[in-house]
């Protein structure tokens, strides 16, 4: 079954970071860098089962939708009752979700660890994801541009069109990247450009599984760019 489980801490704060977990990823990692988080900053933590993917696309997409509904919610409940300046950490799938909720709130940072661009496209070719996607063609008969017209109101590529063109992204993307292929995380930075969004991209020598593990643990571009 589906669940989403979240913690928080200071919400009193001005300063807020939403921390929104990758798929399969223990939210216990996240220990190391909630202990970094600034005092005069508060923060929610989402981390989701990995039930979020099903072989039934539309079981997917309404998973989904749930979470940055939900996500969407706390941060309009926060902002109503005194305005805050808010911030959001996305790590691979988790990032998709956040690159959808900026285009929604005026979000002033966003930090994405090896995220994709188009979520049919991440699914379909990653290489966690290919027995789900088996079953998915075997019991739905779907095909690679079905699921992207399935999947379009949950895919950062069909948003970027609002308050996102405000934001500032930091996007570390992973040289070694088969959970969510490289040529993903390469269109991104596309629309990024052909949009003229303000960004900084630094590269990971590291597996996709490495990149996230060493971004929770060594805090430093977690610390520079939550400061900066």
């Amino acid at each position: 079954m589906f669940k989403i489980e979240k913690t928080s801490k200071r919400l009193e704060k001005d300063k807020i970071i939403v921390l929104v977990d990758g798929w399969g990823f223990n939210k216990y990692f996240y220990f190391i860098i909630k202990r970094f988080i600034p005092k005069d900053y508060g923060y929610l933590h989402y981390s989701y089962t990995d039930k979020i993917l099903d072989k039934d696309p539309i079981n997917t997409k309404n998973n989904i939708i749930q979470l940055i509904e939900l996500v969407e919610t706390d941060i309009n409940n926060l902002i109503s009752v005194k305005p805050r300046y808010i911030y959001l950490y996305g790590q691979s799938l988790g990032g998709l979700f956040c690159m959808i909720i900026a285009d929604k709130i005026n979000i002033k940072k966003i930090m994405l660890i090896a995220p994709g661009c188009n979520l049919a496209e991440s699914f379909w070719l990653g290489k966690y994801t290919q027995n789900l996607k088996n079953e998915m063609i075997k019991d739905h008969h779907t095909t690679l541009e079905e699921l992207k017209e399935e999947w379009k109101d949950v895919s950062p590529d069909s948003y970027f069109k609002n308050k996102s063109l405000n934001s500032n992204f930091y996007i570390i993307l992973s040289k070694q990247d088969k959970a969510i292929p490289i040529s993903n995380g390469k269109k991104l930075i596309n629309i990024l450009e052909e949009k003229n969004i303000n960004f900084k991209l630094s590269w990971s020598k590291f597996s996709h599984k490495l990149t996230l593990l060493k971004e929770l643990i060594c805090v430093k571009n977690f610390k520079k760019w939550i400061l900066k």
